[in-house]
């Protein structure tokens, strides 16, 4: 290994001890995914207040009308989002975290751009099928199915959104960290990507997990520090912290299907088998997704707090927790101080200085998360033909983020 714990050590106690409110790469994406969100949220409002898409679209229930009419307001978004993921790309640049030109960064995004336009025109006509073949009930039995399809198939749709950047092998068997820990690893994933913010996360279906780490994790991390990690993603598996985020993500998606359905049908008087009705439901569910965006990050949290005291329990002590996740923090944002407020609404991985208050304070205490539940959330919106998966902060430019967000 090319490092240490006793420097990622120091590197976590230098990092802790820093005294300015933010950072500027940490600032600038922040403020970015304000700006993308809340010019989508913006729009969706005022096509609904206005009615417009009752008077852009028709209400005819033909499939091929329908199917035509989304690829033309399916090509608007994309081309209306491409200054944002620009600015996304300039961002990385400036503050020197990526390498990539600029004709290879469009390359990626259009052909990312064009699979997410797909998979939301695929969507929004399943959605269209099931209301008006089964009414709410077909469309609410066929979203549950979509969304637990999606949780088993999270890992296809990373490589399908990172392209030729995302390559996967297994971990080699002669290499097995954590065997101190005692701790049964499930199949671990190791993902070549240029982006570094990529930290990978748990994907498959609960019972049949997978862990996926960077392969840079495994020369830049020592083997301690591999191991914590891994430990902290096998124990929040086995505490069922993992499957509380993903049936919460269920749960609150499929709860904004049928709010947008409802509402979409009695006070817009539009079902959502027809275009206009079909953009009514969007709206409306993006509406909704934007909700989440800033009350599912609470219950992330505590299940960052959950796998971190797990890793103590299991054995691991503070100090190489802390160098370890404060490895991974200087990635994602290093970001060493925010305030409660940012860091709840904005930031489903708290900072640093959070997690350690945490663990002084979690003395006897076994706090019940539900892991990545706000980011399961973004992925899952597209079932709801939702508009913010690719505009969150951490997002925005970033392909190979799409499926599998940044995780603790």
């Amino acid at each position: 290994m090319l490092s240490h714990s006793n420097s990622s050590l120091n590197s976590a106690e230098s990092t802790l001890n820093k005294q300015e409110p933010a950072v500027a790469y940490a600032r600038a994406r922040r403020w970015l995914g304000i700006s993308y969100v809340g010019t989508i949220v913006t729009t969706c409002s005022l096509l609904l207040i206005f009615s417009l898409p009752q008077k852009l679209f028709a209400s005819s229930q033909n499939l091929q009308t329908i199917a035509l009419d989304l690829v033309f307001a399916i090509l608007v978004f994309s081309l209306c989002s491409l200054p944002f993921d620009i600015a996304g790309y300039k961002i990385e640049c400036y503050f020197d975290r990526s390498k990539q030109s600029f004709s290879a960064f469009l390359s990626d995004l259009l052909r990312a751009s064009l699979a997410h336009g797909v998979v939301l025109l695929a969507m929004a006509l399943a959605v269209a099928g099931a209301y008006h073949y089964g009414s709410l009930a077909g469309l609410l039995s066929v979203s549950i199915t979509i969304s637990l399809v999606l949780i088993c198939t999270q890992f296809h749709f990373a490589r399908l959104y990172g392209g030729s950047n995302f390559s996967v092998q297994r971990l080699p068997k002669n290499f097995v960290p954590g065997s101190k820990f005692a701790v049964k690893m499930p199949v671990i994933l190791l993902v070549q990507v240029a982006e570094r913010c990529f930290s990978g996360g748990i994907v498959g279906w609960p019972g049949s997990e997978s862990i996926v780490i960077p392969k840079r994790w495994t020369s830049e991390f020592s083997e301690d520090e591999l191991s914590v990690e891994l430990l902290r993603r096998s124990s929040i598996i086995a505490s069922g912290g993992r499957l509380r985020g993903i049936l919460l993500a269920i749960g609150f998606t499929n709860l904004g299907i049928l709010f947008a359905a409802l509402l979409a049908r009695f006070a817009f008087l539009l079902a959502p088998d027809s275009t206009a009705g079909l953009i009514v439901f969007s709206c409306l569910f993006t509406l909704w997704s934007f909700v989440g965006l800033l009350v599912m990050p609470y219950f992330s949290h505590i299940g960052v707090y959950e796998a971190d005291n797990l890793a103590l329990a299991s054995g691991v002590s503070k100090e190489l927790l802390l160098a370890t996740v404060s490895k991974i923090d200087s990635d994602l944002e290093g970001e060493a101080v925010r305030s409660v407020t940012v860091d709840t609404i904005f930031h489903p991985v708290p900072t640093i200085d959070f997690r350690l208050r945490a663990l002084e304070h979690a003395e006897g205490q076994s706090p019940k998360g539900a892991w990545q539940t706000a980011r399961y959330a973004v992925f899952l919106s597209v079932v709801g033909v939702g508009l913010l998966g690719r505009a969150v902060h951490c997002n925005a430019g970033k392909p190979s983020l799409w499926a599998i967000l940044p995780a603790d």
